[in-house]
């Protein structure tokens, strides 16, 4: 076996074991941490992929904690807050080099960078920064939309009292002055997602896997991922549910559907545990030359379901942020 780690099926089964255990200590803390993402980061997709991270720090930190966290609340906020303004940071040098580089390229008289690689990227981040310095707005959402004391406040963000008030008063100025737009998202390709949905609705499984590159993943908001064909092929996995039900292995009656939210096409899901004109799910896909590499699922994410119901005037049904059933397929 060379020099390669044993990564053995107990080893597998304990993590996943403590996994589960510690997100289901944080349910009650999930809607507030959501609700502080949504607002840190102007966009539903990316206040979720932030959620999705600050979870996953918060556990693999814990195992080099030496002492006892008395506000399980004040560390996952002051996670997010990190992880945020390390994004942001990324983004600002990020557009500083873009800039660079495009004044070299004009100075030497050569081709620009392409609108890929321009304005688009990291364009959230971009703004905020533009409009407000990271701390300042982690401030002003901390006090004024979690309520939090001064002391709390300033625990979170790792600095004093003083300077929280000074970063209240100069973000609250900016903020009345500048607010922030929400981000641009590039979007997938319509025939792809079309296809997509098509032979779901015809309940061609075959043809769905089809459209599956061998190297693509499928990631279900902090449950479980599958990655590649041995992945989503295999019996009781993610594609296998969406045709049978995991509770008693009947033919699911799910229908799913390509909309538009704020410039991006998704997919969004009708019925399967609700009927038929019940919301239960949502699908964000990436994919190129006619294949899918990824698929995002917000099946367990209820509050991006409920955004995404209420922006359509949709009913909502949602299992919570975790599924009352084993999907492992583990003895």
């Amino acid at each position: 076996m060379g020099d390669d780690a044993d990564f053995n099926d107990q080893v597998r089964r304990s993590l996943v074991g403590a996994w589960h255990r510690y997100v289901a200590i944080l349910d009650p803390i999930r809607p507030d941490l959501f609700r502080y993402c949504r607002q840190l980061t102007g966009n539903l997709w990316d206040a979720e992929d932030l959620v999705q991270e600050t979870l996953l720090r918060g556990f693999a930190q814990l195992s080099q904690i030496l002492y006892t966290i008395k506000s399980p609340r004040a560390y996952i906020l002051r996670i997010a807050t990190n992880l945020w303004i390390d994004r942001l940071r990324a983004g600002a040098v990020e557009q500083a080099t873009l800039a660079t580089v495009r004044a070299e390229q004009a100075a030497a008289g050569t081709p620009s960078v392409s609108p890929s690689q321009g304005p688009e990227v990291r364009d959230a981040a971009a703004t905020l920064m533009e409009r407000l310095p990271p701390r300042e707005r982690a401030a002003v959402l901390l006090s004024e939309v979690f309520d939090l004391r001064l002391e709390e406040t300033a625990s979170i963000l790792g600095t004093t009292v003083g300077a929280v008030k000074a970063a209240l008063h100069r973000g609250r100025e900016r903020l009345a002055a500048h607010p922030p737009t929400p981000a641009r998202r590039p979007k997938p390709p319509r025939e792809l997602l079309d296809r997509f949905v098509e032979r779901y609705n015809a309940r061609d499984l075959p043809g769905l896997l089809a459209l599956m590159a061998d190297d693509a993943t499928i990631g279900m908001g902090g449950f479980h991922t599958e990655i590649g064909r041995e992945g989503f092929e295999r019996e009781r996995g993610w594609f296998h549910h969406n045709f049978f039900s995991p509770i008693d292995g009947s033919p699911t009656q799910a229908r799913w559907e390509v909309v538009e939210f704020e410039g991006e096409q998704v997919v969004i899901v009708f019925g399967g545990m609700a009927d038929e004109s019940t919301l239960t799910s949502v699908m964000r896909l990436e994919g190129e030359d006619g294949r899918l590499r990824r698929i995002l699922v917000y099946a367990l994410c209820p509050d991006v379901i409920r955004e995404i119901g209420m922006h359509f005037g949709h009913r909502t049904q949602d299992l919570g942020y975790r599924f009352p059933f084993d999907m492992s397929g583990a003895p």
